[in-house]
């Protein structure tokens, strides 16, 4: 299933909108009427780079357009096969189409495209080479080895969407600010992390999602993909952009100098994974039978919602089956994954229910133990879990706690395989009812290579007042660094003591963070006690999804939003 019915009127219908593209400009014209005319927006693209394996080229080059960059020389490789130790292909003149997407945007950044070029631009992979032997007539080959680097073209779905919505105004806000809308809108949220590129701070994710009071303060490792030193220093920024009070008390920036051909990811205990020949699955498929395969095998925006709408409270689940080598005993799952604006919705539904006693209740989770709230959150499947196939059956193997629903993030869980395991190793993933997106999902069986990690020094933390916040931020202690107000923020510069990068290697970013937040909400009414009580049967919330959906999709037609 690739398809979800958008159901305009609502605010789960708004949501959805916001959240895919083919609709977005539909909502962007609504919500700007009281501005006045709105024009025609922009359409950005982006590179992601990929690790330069002989996996990627294989499967990037059966549906690919290969753009070959060697030195100042751009042209087009059709027809590319990877040969043994050689890519293999038509060398070809740029085409009048592709000519003015023949460089790809500087890192960090993004270029417009046409719509009517759409099909043209997403399709394009920029290979780097540093040489190529030429063959009969326009035959080429390109040894493996002189690939230097790939990078994938992907929509930039954030700016494109925020160009739709205010480029009729002319005002130069970006995606920060339809990011804002999107939070007020969803009810509540976490702090927002924003990474300096050299030049300008891009939202990022937010941090220690679902750190709803204190008892639930977490550690957070977000990839900082973006992110760039500028005067040897890396500059990162925590805000405060809703009503809620948040407490961090760790902000500590962990960058890995790693081989160039590897990727980096820290696991949920912050070790660090590395991911040499990620292979996406061969086949992915629901309780119910659908297929989702083809939705997993890359980062393009087709991803998993789990919304099968099945009887019961029981939560969704995809089964995927992956090819290993045989002899494997170790792997790693990699995913690309958000949470849904439909969970954030739900939740502020659900303590929306407490009216006027919300307050009340929410002093007394202040001191409730973390067990109890943690055994709530995975009775009603809000944590998405990744289980693998052992003799006996399923085996638990990660519990990911929230991460937000306003950027999505790699994540990456080390898998032990059981010995009798052969070729194949099934992985099972499991949440509630609409609560979790997964683009991407592979399995990377290669052993972890060498690197260095360096827990930067935090040279200096600044808050919007020009208050040193150092103290507050450096250590895992009981020192918070408080904003319990909208429009506080710090800003974090940091200064890494690893050597400068050598030939053939790269540097990977990662915020650590540590604390929890607090909403502000000031509801009126009697709390509604039956349906308040019902929420401590494990499963509730997953039934509670499910009928915020269908009562959502009764007044009218639904409008399908392909993904």
């Amino acid at each position: 299933m690739t398809t979800r019915p958008v159901f305009l009127g609502k605010l789960p219908a708004l949501l959805e909108l916001f959240r895919y593209r083919p609709v977005a400009a539909t909502v962007a014209w609504g919500l700007l009427l009281v501005f006045g005319p709105l024009a025609t927006g922009c359409n950005y693209y982006r590179t992601s780079e990929k690790p330069v394996s002989r996996e990627n080229v294989n499967m990037l080059a059966d549906s690919k357009l290969f753009v070959i960059h060697q030195g100042p020389a751009t042209w087009m490789l059709r027809n590319p096969k990877l040969s043994g130790e050689v890519l293999e292909g038509t060398q070809e003149v740029l085409t009048t189409a592709a000519k003015p997407y023949a460089e790809a945007p500087g890192k960090g950044s993004s270029l417009r495209y046409r719509l009517k070029d759409k099909s043209l631009v997403l399709n394009i992979v920029h290979v780097y080479v540093s040489d190529v032997q030429p063959g009969t007539e326009d035959r080429v080959s390109i040894p493996f080895a002189a690939i230097r680097q790939i990078d994938l073209v992907e929509k930039n779905t954030g700016k494109t969407t925020a160009s739709y919505v205010f480029g009729g105004l002319g005002i130069a806000m970006g995606a920060f600010v339809l990011i804002g809308i999107i939070a007020v809108l969803t009810k509540s949220s976490c702090p927002f992390v924003y990474a300096s590129d050299g030049q300008h701070y891009q939202f990022v994710g937010e941090a220690y999602g679902g750190a709803i009071f204190a008892p639930a303060e977490r550690n957070d490792f977000m990839p900082l993909p973006a992110i760039r030193p500028e005067n040897g220093r890396y500059h990162v920024k925590i805000s405060n952009e809703l009503k809620e009070r948040q407490y961090t008390n760790l902000a500590e920036l962990w960058v890995v100098q790693h081989p160039a051909a590897v990727q980096v990811l820290l696991d949920q205990r912050g070790e660090v994974q590395t991911l040499a020949r990620p292979l996406p699955p061969t086949q992915a498929r629901s309780q119910a039978g659908h297929d989702y395969t083809a939705q997993l095998q890359a980062t393009d925006h087709r991803a998993v919602l789990f919304n099968e709408d099945t009887p019961g409270s029981a939560p969704n689940e995809v089964v995927l089956s992956f090819a290993k080598p045989v002899a494997a005993r170790h792997g790693k799952l990699v995913l690309h994954a958000q949470n849904s604006l439909w969970l954030d919705y739900l939740y502020g539904a659900f303590i929306e229910k407490f009216g006027s006693y919300y307050n009340t209740w929410a002093a007394q989770q202040k001191t409730q133990p973390a067990a109890i709230n943690r055994q709530w959150g995975l009775d009603q499947g809000i944590p998405l879990k990744v289980y693998v196939e052992a003799g006996h059956g399923w085996q638990l193997a990660e519990t990911i706690p929230t991460i937000g629903p306003l950027a999505s993030r790699d994540l990456v869980v080390p898998l032990n395989f059981p010995a009798a395991t052969t070729g194949q190793v099934r992985v099972k993933l499991e949440c509630g009812f609409m609560f979790w997106e997964v683009d991407y999902a592979a399995l990377d069986c290669s052993p972890n290579a060498l690197v260095q990690l360096d827990n930067c020094h935090l040279a200096s933390a600044t808050t919007e007042r020009g208050t040193d916040a150092r103290a507050a931020l450096a250590a895992d202690d009981a020192r918070h660094l408080a904003q319990p107000r909208p429009g506080m923020a710090v800003t974090l510069a940091y200064e890494t003591r690893l050597p400068a990068p050598e030939a053939g290697t790269r540097r990977t970013a990662f915020l650590r963070t540590k604390g929890y937040y607090e909403h502000i909400r000031d509801f009126k009414g009697l709390p509604n006690l039956p349906e308040l009580y019902a929420f401590k049967q494990p499963g509730r919330f997953i039934e509670f999804s499910k009928e915020k959906y269908r009562l959502a999709a009764q007044p009218m037609l639904p409008v399908i939003a392909h993904r």
